[in-house]
């Protein structure tokens, strides 16, 4: 019995140790957000997206895909549903950050927002939207897609 627990037991340290020593990269870049600069967009604001990215070749110098989605209950036409923001080339890097700034005009989701039933004086309903994020390399991958949290914008 002792034996078998011992080449169990090394095998899956091996197991371990193996996967330790794998590149931690991929070809195909990931993306996590490290911040937003609010949640609550006031009239004429912008938002600003610090975006972590890692890709193993370092070539991750294309452009952020931005996708708005409007989750207000009332549907009404939008505009610019997709934005593709372009940041500054850097130097290759495995790992590196993106930050992205949304003006108001970028960040807005209803061409003519409904107005609030009831309000006196009449106000038009905030856009509630969560931002869908994307990164693309120079090689053409496209990293998993990411949401933000929910984000209101005063109209």
């Amino acid at each position: 019995m002792p034996m078998k627990f011992s080449i169990i037991l090394l095998s899956v340290l091996a197991a371990v140790l193996l996967a330790c020593n794998k590149d931690k990269f991929k070809t195909i870049p990931t993306i996590s957000i490290k911040s937003l600069s609010a949640d609550y967009i006031p009239v004429n604001g912008s938002l600003v997206i610090t975006l972590e990215c890692t890709d193993k070749e370092g070539d991750v110098q294309d452009s952020v895909i931005i996708i708005k989605q409007r989750l207000n209950k009332r549907t009404t036409q939008t505009v610019r549903d997709t934005l593709r923001y372009k940041f500054p080339s850097f130097p290759a890097n495995t790992k590196t950050e993106i930050v992205a700034t949304l003006t108001y005009q970028d960040i807005l989701s209803a061409a003519n927002p409904p107005f609030i039933p009831g309000s006196n004086p009449p106000r038009r309903e905030l856009d509630t939207l969560v931002l869908r994020l994307a990164v693309k390399d120079n090689g053409g991958h496209t990293s998993d897609t990411i949401n933000t949290k929910q984000i209101y914008v005063v109209r």
